[in-house]
């Protein structure tokens, strides 16, 4: 035992002063005893049990004294004494604060307000300028709109938004548009406690709702008690495409391109690219206009949606993402859109460098890391595609595609501890994907393929059957439940839904033929003539 420590300990907890205290009141009670004693003409034992009720109260008084002392807030507990190593560390080292988490912002879809009730485009297309503005500036996390767009038309109370994508601040709003006049309505929401932070309504012209994007997103910026480096402040009021340009109405049309893009499908696809050349027409300098028609047509030339006159697609891709580029060599949207038509000409050294520098100018996006690792992986840099999704997902935790991607690459290294944790990962973030939407196909089957791998069989079994069950039958349905039933040993049922996929008119030979699902098919006759209808 320490018995200088004790001693310490003992006069800190105040116990020699209590011990005294009890001693000069115990004398002081003897003394007026005894005397009353003999007055009142009382028996010899009384005296005897006071000193016994003395002496029991002592080590009463010592715990009492121990445990408890009398402080400005009345009776307290009284704090051990902290270990000598703990004390040692306080006198050398000054007292770190606590660390403050770092705050997540959600943009939610705006609301339709408009009487026709047609600018769901324009909401959705104001929502992603600030999102995409907000993703510029350090020292606060973007919700991605992959994950906060799932709320969209569901009237849910904000803080059981807040849990479900982890933000600890909400900004939601309404566009009411009507001619050349619109109303912008918009409000930040404390996400833990539900109480509104800041709102304000802007009625302008349309050619003013560039402004007000601005403004917006600096009052964000501003109620998080975020402090934007000079870079950023530049960088926040020049991101959006609203900034790119001064024709109301070329911001329409790349807001409806953006629109149908999103969509997918031929068709969408096909108003996109019109939506966008109109935007270029209408102004030749925007830049973001340029980059989303190069990105329409790399869809196009990716998944076979036309291939009658492929050159003339690759061409107007290269054109457009070239002029994206030099308009506005900053732009990371018109860098990615490069990096895949690059790509897809084979061009992979001059492809690879655009992914980069597209992931560098815009450090919170996760989607030029995602197209990254799917080209890393058709090429076989497996090592590489790892990095490259592992980034994507740490941009956004969210995404369960390119963790079940990263499930595939690890597979092909040969590496089952690795995919096996990038499953667990995918699962969960499919999970938290269902908590919001259970209908959520994509979530269905690529957490199904997952669960057939590494989790619950049952499971992914019962999710598979339910896309099964709804009838899709656009190409990356039939795609990815072609993978589940090629693992589940069903190779016939597998055969024929990639056979109904690649019908379709949509497929990529050299990513069918680097898919880690479909090695049990590589030497079926069946699967070699399925992937000789695939034109490219």
């Amino acid at each position: 035992m320490n018995l200088s420590l004790l001693y310490e300990e003992l006069r800190r907890r105040r116990v020699f002063r209590v011990v005294v205290a009890y001693g000069i009141a115990s004398f002081a009670v003897l003394q007026i005893a005894e005397p009353a004693m003999h007055g009142l003409h009382l028996e010899e034992w009384v005296l005897t049990a006071v000193l016994v009720l003395l002496g029991l109260g002592f080590p009463v008084a010592v715990a009492l004294a121990w445990a408890f002392d009398v402080g400005p807030g009345g009776i307290e507990r009284t704090p051990p004494l902290p270990r000598p190593e703990a004390a040692a560390r306080e006198v050398t080292t000054p007292a770190a604060p606590a660390p403050r988490a770092v705050p997540a912002v959600a943009v939610l879809p705006f609301a339709d307000l408009s009487p026709e009730q047609d600018q769901a485009y324009f909401c959705d297309g104001i929502a992603e300028e600030l999102l995409d503005a907000l993703c510029c500036v350090s020292g606060m996390r973007v919700v991605p709109r992959s994950s906060s767009f799932q709320f969209k038309g569901r009237d849910v109370d904000s803080r059981e938004i807040g849990r479900a994508l982890g933000a600890t601040t909400l900004l939601e709003g309404s566009v009411r548009k009507a001619g050349s006049r619109v109303r912008v309505a918009a409000r930040l929401v404390d996400a833990t406690e539900g109480l509104e932070l800041w709102s304000q309504r802007f009625d302008r012209e349309l050619t003013d709702v560039f402004a007000v994007q601005e403004e917006i997103a600096r009052a964000l910026v501003k109620a998080m008690e975020i402090r934007p480096s000079s870079t950023e402040e530049e960088r926040l009021g020049k991101v959006g495409a609203s900034r790119a340009t001064r024709s109301a109405e070329a911001y329409e049309h790349y807001l409806r391109g953006r629109h149908h893009l999103m969509a997918h499908g031929d068709r969408q696809i096909g108003l996109a690219r019109e939506s966008f050349r109109r935007a270029v027409e209408l102004d030749p300098s925007f830049a973001h206009a340029h980059a989303g028609l190069a990105d329409a047509d790399v869809m196009i030339l990716q998944w076979n949606f036309d291939l009658e006159h492929p050159e003339q697609v690759r061409a107007e891709a290269l054109g457009a993402s070239g002029e994206a580029i030099r308009l506005r060599p900053d732009l990371a949207e018109a860098h990615l859109a490069r990096a895949n038509i690059l790509t897809v000409m084979g061009q992979a050294e001059e492809g690879d460098r655009e992914f980069r520098t597209a992931a560098e100018l815009n450090p919170g996006w996760g989607d030029a890391c995602y197209f990254h690792g799917r080209a890393l992986a058709v090429a076989g840099r497996l090592d590489e595609a790892v990095a490259v999704y592992e980034e994507a997902a740490r941009r956004n935790p969210d995404d369960f595609a390119s963790l079940a991607l990263l499930v595939n690459v690890h597979e092909r290294r040969g590496d089952t501890a690795a995919a096996r944790d990038a499953a667990r990962r995918a699962e969960e973030a499919v999970q938290r994907r269902l908590r919001i939407d259970p209908s959520d196909e994509r979530a269905l089957y690529m957490g199904a393929i997952g669960d057939l791998l590494y989790g619950d069989r049952a499971r992914g079994i019962a999710r598979a059957e339910r896309v099964v069950a709804s009838g899709r039958g656009d190409f990356a349905t039939l795609y990815n439940l072609a993978c589940f039933y090629v693992r589940l040993g069903d190779k016939d049922r597998a055969l024929q839904l990639l056979d109904r996929a690649v019908g379709s008119g949509r497929g990529s030979r050299k990513w069918m033929q680097s898919d880690a699902d479909l090695e049990a098919l590589r030497s079926d006759p069946r699967f070699q003539a399925i992937l000789a209808r695939v034109r490219s």
